[in-house]
């Protein structure tokens, strides 16, 4: 596959006017689709005035249907989905033209680094705690969805689209897409937030351990999500 492929990035949306401008700035001038889930915050507003390039779309919540909203919405050749408090590596996209040139491979994703939280007592130990977090991006496993996403479109078609669950979408897909060829973590590093586990440290922790077995054991991605609070 010699020429490059008509990339896409979809970002889904819910109350990130504090996230996306970091978001943006890192995707650069690749075409790019806000699915947004009903933002009750300025999100739009930001949107709109600092990348009035980007394609908005609006429904309802849950990320799977958002992500879906995103990819309909504008045409190209492979997307990349990527969480609206994540950054992407500087460049990210040769990388993803390269893997995505094997046809053997049905998904690409980065490795992840979560950023410590401000100055305080405990910023070393939370550090600490990011690093040991993000481990699971190295390899073990299927990837999660803040490791960004990035595959054909051809594939995502063959796998069924994007699920249509409000959570969990990523581990569906990524299960979908491993019975159609390689998974392969890109070693560059996609940056985000730790505003998961410094608001609510141990019920999120909790969430990311327990909610990838309870969904393999059967429990609905609805309920999940219910348990999980808004999916952002």
């Amino acid at each position: 596959m010699d020429k490059e492929l008509s990339l896409a990035v979809v970002v889904p949306t819910l109350n990130e006017e504090r996230a996306i401008l970091a978001c943006f700035a890192s995707v650069g001038p690749v075409p790019t689709v806000v699915s947004d889930g009903g933002s009750r915050d300025r999100t739009l507003d930001v949107v709109r005035i600092h990348a009035p390039h980007a394609v908005v779309v609006q429904g309802p919540p849950g990320r799977g249907p958002q992500l879906a909203r995103g990819v309909a919405a504008l045409s190209a050749q492979a997307y990349l989905f990527l969480h609206a408090d994540c950054r992407l590596p500087p460049g990210c996209l040769p990388a993803v033209q390269a893997t995505l040139a094997d046809p053997t491979v049905a998904l690409g994703c980065f490795r992840l680094h979560t950023d410590p939280p401000g100055p305080g007592p405990h910023r070393t130990l939370m550090r600490l705690w990011y690093r040991l977090l993000d481990l699971r991006s190295f390899g073990l496993g299927l990837p999660y969805g803040d490791q960004a996403f990035f595959l054909r479109r051809e594939t995502l078609e063959k796998a069924g689209g994007v699920p249509h669950v409000p959570l969990m979408e990523d581990l569906e897909l990524a299960r979908r897409c491993r019975r159609l060829g390689r998974i392969v973590r890109v070693p560059l590093p996609v940056r985000t937030t730790g505003r998961r586990f410094g608001q609510r440290p141990v019920r999120a922790r909790l969430a990311t351990l327990t909610f990838p077995w309870l969904y393999r054991f059967g429990v609905s991605p609805q309920r999940l999500a219910r348990w999980y609070g808004e999916p952002r």
